[in-house]
């Protein structure tokens, strides 16, 4: 995704003109990594499907919002996907109960002494996975759903993000330090 294809811009252009045909070619190459995206980001499937559909409203709307200067098409999409998913969380944050996880009775666990995994099917290890990620303060799940989960470079997650990709890296390196620590304080991880 480094660079946007002729490709993408072409079908913006179409678009723009009242293509179906182009949207639908657009919707079909980016709706799931935007879905997923957004899912990893939320947690929560109704607002990750809200968002995906906001996105491409957004882009019939307005097809010609979209400038090549500033980076790829798919970055463009993902921008609009990432301020949306925040001002959702946001918003719904206001809704939630307070869960107590990380705490075992007053009592928590050091990594070393723990020794579950084995114990843990796939499931449940990707569910400690999910928990975790979402617990990530924003700027570092960010990074996390972009790299490791949507596999984008870190010069595209830089771009899309509007910083440095040694920032990127760097905030890649401190999201999967927490990971390790919350994963073993929920007891997923020896």
């Amino acid at each position: 995704m480094a660079e946007s294809s002729p490709a993408d811009q072409e079908l913006l252009r179409q678009l723009a003109k009242g293509n179906e045909t182009a949207f639908s070619a657009l919707y079909e190459r980016y709706q799931g990594p935007l879905y997923r995206f957004a899912l990893h980001m939320s947690g929560n499937n109704a607002t990750a499907e809200e968002v995906t559909q906001e996105v491409f409203m957004l882009l019939i709307g307005n097809p010609k919002g979209y400038d090549a200067a500033k980076g790829p098409v798919g970055s463009y999409l993902f921008g609009i996907a990432r301020n949306l998913t925040r001002r959702l969380v946001q918003r719904s944050r206001l809704d939630l109960p307070i869960e107590e996880e990380w705490l075992d009775n007053g009592d928590l666990a050091f990594a070393s002494d723990l020794d579950v995994l084995a114990d843990l099917s796939n499931s449940e290890q990707l569910e400690c996975l999910r928990k975790a990620v979402l617990a990530l303060p924003e700027q570092y799940r960010e990074v996390v759903a972009l790299c490791d989960l949507e596999e984008m470079s870190y010069a595209d997650a830089a771009t899309l993000l509007d910083c440095l990709p040694g920032t990127v890296a760097s905030r890649l390196h401190r999201a999967r330090t927490m990971l390790r620590t919350k994963l073993s304080y929920q007891k997923c991880v020896k």
